[in-house]
């Protein structure tokens, strides 16, 4: 009986343990803080403040985004989330102006975000690691469901 069922731990060990190396060496992984200094907003105003944390959620990856924008004497925190593959398919996205996001590693350090409403693509969001993946920088050009154009480059640091 015991030789039977140490092959099955270490073989159970094994995936486990690759499983969670694959998710620590993704370079997204880590809470990212705006530098509204470094970054160019085209249409709109910048934030006050936006976090984006990217954390592994099994075989894909949860991104929650918090937003704090300045408002006629009030600010208002907008949180937006999503859990995805990077794989290119459609996964539903809450509390944003997008129904669904898809994601796709392009290289290493390159990454492609792709937004749709009624399954129609709106928005794309290039996302480039630098800095030895200290620095992201999202570059965002899209339409609004009204027909508006947005842009903007933000750039974020790594906690």
């Amino acid at each position: 009986m015991m030789r039977r069922v140490v092959p099955l731990v270490i073989l159970v060990l094994a995936a486990t343990s690759a499983a969670l190396f694959a998710q620590a060496s993704e370079p997204l992984v880590g809470v990212w803080n705006v530098d509204i200094f470094k970054s160019t907003y085209v249409t709109g105003q910048p934030p006050v403040r936006r976090v984006i944390t990217f954390e592994p959620a099994g075989d894909s990856l949860k991104f929650t985004q918090e937003t704090t924008n300045q408002g006629f004497n009030i600010s208002e925190t907008v949180k937006v989330e999503y859990t995805a593959k990077i794989d290119g398919k459609d996964y539903p996205i809450i509390n944003s102006g997008l129904d669904t996001v898809a994601l796709r590693k392009i290289d290493a350090t390159t990454y492609e975000r792709i937004g749709k409403i009624k399954g129609m693509q709106t928005e794309t969001a290039a996302m480039k690691l630098s800095n030895r993946n200290r620095t992201l920088t999202i570059t965002t050009k899209g339409t609004t469901d009204a027909g508006a154009e947005y842009a903007r480059t933000e750039v974020f640091n790594k906690q």
